[in-house]
């Protein structure tokens, strides 16, 4: 690349583009907005080129800019793509990085990842821990475990997807709670906050309970446990969590359908890491132990993303 350029320059180049912004690019790349000024300002000073409009609203491309987005933007996906193979033969060592929401990390991952790290002494493990979709084609992680059937929404194209079963939902209070009315329809329940509306255990919890108010809202599951555990009132956890607590007691909810499909995905340039396919294997093995057999889907492990997008 010529002098011109600096890839130190164009990542924040990048992240304005994207972000529309000095202070978002500042926060996607933990800097301050005055540093990612200096940069923009100084790339624009060596090519002698207005890059962006600075807006009231925001940094808006120029002609020129968005000329320049093109090339950077393949650049960066190349670049990438390499990084992501860099772990395909050799010892199996290095980094993986796993994304996974607040459920799935802490109660079904975490407690066994100390199995994964006997086994791959040299992989060190990164969880990124979000109820937002991970980006794995800006290699915002390696895989990503999902509640969701990648068939039912749109993803980027380069997934390849894993079917690894059913994950089942149980509704559960401590025997204390319970000992105090005569039906469990009269406790109190604690649910997610309303930022959270699409959340089929909010919508679960609302068919269970309904015209009832939840005593308790709130956007982590920890929270909703540890209130649960109080004695405040049931709580919906995935069984492998619930039924692992001796302090909680699982209800009967029969009249209601409460699964989710559980799967796996990782961009397509890593189908050769090491890495990737230790960390696969070892989920795989994980869910098979932990999770109830799946029944009623067939033949959802899925190839390259032309059949099936992550």
């Amino acid at each position: 690349m010529s002098e011109l350029y600096d890839w130190n320059d164009l990542k924040y180049f990048l992240a304005v583009a994207r972000a529309g912004g000095l202070t978002p690019a500042a926060s996607a790349l933990r800097t301050s907005a005055s540093t990612v000024s200096r940069h923009i300002d100084g790339m624009e000073a060596r090519l002698g080129v207005r890059l962006f409009l600075r807006q009231q609203r925001g940094y808006l491309l120029t002609d020129q800019g968005s000329a320049l987005f093109a090339h950077v933007a393949e650049v960066e996906r190349a670049m990438k793509a390499v990084e992501r193979n860099s772990g395909a033969v050799g010892e199996i060592a290095g980094t993986i990085k796993l994304a996974a929401s607040e459920s799935l990390s802490n109660y079904l991952v975490v407690p066994y990842l100390v199995e994964f790290a006997r086994r791959y002494p040299q992989v060190s493990v990164q969880m990124v821990v979000s109820s937002n979709s991970a980006d794995l084609s800006r290699r915002e992680a390696d895989l990503a475990l999902r509640l969701v059937n990648p068939q039912q929404r749109e993803h980027a194209p380069d997934y390849i997807a894993h079917y690894l079963g059913m994950v089942g939902f149980g509704l559960y209070c401590t025997p204390a709670a319970l000992a105090q009315v005569s039906d469990w329809r009269e406790l109190d329940y604690v649910s997610w906050d309303e930022g959270l509306v699409r959340m089929p255990v909010r919508e679960w919890l609302a068919t269970l309970f309904p015209g009832k108010q939840p005593v308790l809202r709130t956007n982590t599951l920890h929270t909703q446990y540890v209130a649960a555990l109080s004695g405040m009132g049931a709580i919906m956890l995935p069984c492998f969590a619930g039924d692992a607590d001796a302090g909680l007691q699982r209800l009967d909810t029969a009249e209601l359908e409460t699964e989710r499909e559980l799967w796996l995905l990782y961009h397509r340039d890593l189908k050769g890491s090491q890495r990737v396919l230790a960390m696969r294997d070892f989920l795989q093995e994980l869910v098979g132990r932990l999770v109830p057999e799946p029944g009623g889907i067939e033949g959802k492990e899925a190839g390259l993303a032309a059949t099936v997008t992550g």
